[in-house]
């Protein structure tokens, strides 16, 4: 089984909840072996974050730019690559050796790279034709449900 999902989206904030619940609905046919709720949830909240950070940092709130997101899902994981036309910026070279606990943080603000990291099994940066590309892959190894 594969399935893609990509949605372009220009507008307000407003639009992470549409992110969301794609993103949530095309989970609910992966079987995460460990914690499947958890996994999901956590996956979510790293797109989430990313896009945020997208909106608020590299937009600066210009609801006039695009974001795309892509969703693909096949019999060995799960990738969600993220674009956007922002100024360069590798998320990867930030340094979170400063957040030392291996628990999920508590408190929102300043740790959307840190649980990118922490709950993706992989998190890759490039940067062409004037788009930022950060994908994040996600694998399992139960089948999706059919």
């Amino acid at each position: 089984m594969r399935s893609q999902v990509v949605i372009k989206l220009t507008g307000p904030m407003d639009h992470l909840r549409l992110v969301w619940q794609t993103g949530e609905t095309l989970l609910d046919s992966v079987v995460f072996e460990e914690d499947p709720e958890g996994t999901r949830y956590n996956v979510l909240l790293a797109l989430q974050e990313m896009v945020t950070n997208v909106l608020r940092h590299g937009y600066e709130l210009d609801v006039s730019k695009p974001i795309e997101v892509t969703f693909e899902v096949d019999e060995e994981q799960l990738q969600i690559v993220l674009r956007d036309q922002g100024p360069e910026f590798d998320p990867l070279t930030f340094d979170t050796v400063e957040i030392d606990s291996p628990e999920m943080p508590s408190e929102a603000g300043g740790f959307g790279i840190h649980i990118a990291r922490m709950v993706m099994d992989r998190v890759d940066y490039s940067r062409q034709s004037g788009w930022n590309t950060l994908r994040l892959v996600k694998g399992f190894r139960a089948t999706a449900k059919t």
